[in-house]
């Protein structure tokens, strides 16, 4: 069977995404993340807020393209008989594309939370409006979201590499779950 310009297109670009996203987060895990331990902590801090900005674009453009390609690929392979015929949970591939479903669910949600609720933690400086204890708090807040954002980038990075794994095994078989 020959593939038809779209299979090659959704394929390029769901390749290019993963690829984005897995490598990206990579990179900033065991090349960056370590390499600013070895950098004063006020530009430790302006190096990790100038690259997070460039990767959210990034990731999130991943993120975007990974379901619009996994859709095209999915109805040009000619797979939607799992969805229209209720298989989806009965068969191997039908579970383990639902579980990839699921998971890039979960890295959205994590995107988020990284996104809205703890990188402006991050951006805010700490003021000396309130005295001391109020830098303080101002720094030991900044210090639990910096921790927690590096937990989930983590975690994040552990859920891409398991969705490729998944996806792997749709490539080259019926799916393992």
């Amino acid at each position: 069977m020959t593939a038809t310009w779209v299979q090659v297109l959704a394929s390029y670009l769901h390749l290019l995404a993963v690829a984005v996203y897995v490598g990206g987060s990579v990179a900033m895990e065991f090349v960056l993340g370590p390499a600013q331990r070895f950098v004063p902590p006020a530009q430790a801090q302006v190096l990790a807020q100038k690259s997070a900005d460039r990767f959210l674009v990034l990731v999130w453009s991943s993120l975007a393209l990974l379901p619009v390609s996994g859709m095209l690929l999915f109805f040009s392979l000619s797979d939607q008989h799992l969805v229209s015929s209720g298989d989806i949970v009965s068969t191997g591939s039908g579970r383990t594309l639902l579980a990839m479903m699921v998971l890039w669910a979960v890295l959205a949600v994590n995107g988020a939370v990284i996104t809205f609720v703890y990188r402006p933690r991050l951006a805010s400086k700490a003021s000396g409006r309130g005295g001391g204890a109020r830098v303080g708090e101002q720094l030991e807040a900044m210090q639990r979201a910096a921790s927690r954002v590096s937990w989930l980038t983590r975690a994040d990075l552990v859920i891409a590499l398991v969705v490729v794994l998944l996806g792997a095994s749709l490539a080259y078989g019926n799916g393992i779950l």
